[in-house]
């Protein structure tokens, strides 16, 4: 009878530790695993997303991975290594017509990139035969400098490289100029290497940038995961438009530069809010992307349905109380 009563006990104390085991597996916060570029002013909301320990406020665990380009950060998604990131639009729409789906969520800014050149380079058609650095194939740097020469009939030589490096190559005339985003740009004017000869705005007026987004696949296994994501995302965003000099601050920091760098090199930038994506400019680089055989299967007639596909608005427009504006 002892041993009976003895062998019922520990199979009940097996059963609470199981139960516990499991609540507490249940109880578990998830795990939000975010990729974003290197020293990029374009995501202020990012940076206050990671200072701030907003999502862990909101109950997840985080983990921050920075990515040199979006078209690496693009390789991690598709490999699940992250499942929330943001990086340029242009990289996304390349990831997603090669099949593995993405879902844009939100914009992140607008426009925010410059050409720096060397000083004998004063004008367009200087430019022709100069190396230019880019961060790269698949980047919306690259893709402005690639329509810059078509637009002018001028012949760019682009090289592929850090944009962290970028300023350093200007300086020993290995290259002629560079474009790149914030604030790599201001810096390397503010170290006297070379002069701002154009911003995008003045190569893409009011272009889509960087975006925030997700997988199709998170979106659709995960939905209440994607919204409180997207819920803090816009707290951290409002919170930056708000507060400006503490959010310079924290850009500062982030990203090793100087304040005044930040300050001018937050003039480029533009953040509509609510963050909805400039559809039509999209549209645009997509189709310079299949002239370039950058996308090769998707037809330009079938642009709208590519674009549809991608970019999500239904949550950000349930969060804000907002419709998307037509195109």
């Amino acid at each position: 009878m002892f041993s009976r009563n003895k062998g019922m006990f520990w199979v009940g104390l097996l059963v609470i530790v199981f139960s516990l085991s499991a609540t507490m597996a249940l109880a578990a916060p998830k795990e939000i695993r975010f990729g974003y570029l290197v020293a990029d002013l374009h995501s202020p909301a990012v940076m206050i997303m990671k200072e701030k320990k907003l999502l862990e406020a909101a109950g997840f665990t985080a983990k921050w991975s920075e990515f040199l380009a979006g078209s690496y950060l693009m390789q991690d998604m598709a490999a699940g290594s992250i499942n929330f990131g943001t990086c340029g639009a242009v990289p996304a729409m390349i990831t997603h017509a090669q099949g593995v789906k993405m879902a844009v969520l939100a914009s992140v800014n607008g426009e925010g990139s410059s050409l720096v050149v060397t000083d004998n380079i004063k004008t367009i058609k200087d430019l022709d035969g100069k190396k230019i650095g880019t961060p790269g194939t698949g980047s919306i740097q690259d893709a402005m400098i690639a329509q810059l020469a078509t637009a002018n009939n001028i012949r760019i030589q682009r090289m592929s490289m850090k944009v962290s490096d970028m300023p350093l190559f200007l300086d020993k005339k290995e290259i002629d100029g560079f474009i790149a985003w914030a604030p790599h740009p201001s810096r390397a004017v503010a170290l006297g290497y070379g002069h701002e000869l154009l911003t995008s705005h003045d190569m893409m007026p009011g272009h889509q940038c960087c975006v925030l987004l997700t997988t199709e696949k998170t979106l659709k296994e995960d939905p209440e995961t994607v919204e409180a994501l997207l819920k803090v995302y816009l707290e951290a965003y409002r919170w930056f438009l708000d507060n400006q000099d503490e959010s310079v601050a924290i850009m500062a920091k982030s990203t090793g530069m100087d304040e005044n760098i930040v300050r001018a090199a937050l003039k480029t930038v533009k953040y509509p809010y609510p963050p909805f994506v400039n559809t039509a400019s999209m549209k645009s680089m997509a189709a310079d992307l299949i002239e370039q055989d950058k996308i090769v299967n998707v037809k330009v007639a079938d642009l709208d349905a590519f674009i549809k596909s991608l970019y999500r608005p239904e949550l950000l427009e349930k969060l804000t109380n907002t419709k998307a504006p037509a195109e």
